[in-house]
């Protein structure tokens, strides 16, 4: 009786588990959604068709929008500095 009581438990510890990891909320470059991640689509489409470049311009009364417009500047800082890291690799010094 005490095993078939664990394996009971055990099945219905692992069922909640996996119905909780399939609710678990999407993210979108690292934030997290609260539905379908639109809000953060829109707010990182939004900031690369004006070409935001810094984070102070994402603003608005939309939290996902924000965080998305923050997630483009944030990427293209990052692209940039790689960017600059790989130029600095090609340049010789003087002899």
């Amino acid at each position: 009786m005490k095993r078939a009581a664990l394996i009971a438990i055990t099945l219905l510890l692992l069922t909640t588990h996996m119905s909780s990891a399939q609710n678990a909320p999407d993210t979108y470059k690292g934030y997290a959604c609260t539905k379908d991640c639109s809000g953060h689509k829109a707010g990182y489409a939004w900031a690369a068709k004006k070409g935001i470049t810094d984070i102070n311009a994402c603003g608005g009364t939309s939290n996902s929008f924000v965080e998305g417009c923050r997630s483009w500047v944030l990427e293209q800082a990052e692209d940039a500095a790689e960017s600059a890291e790989d130029d600095q690799d090609f340049v010789s010094e003087p002899e």
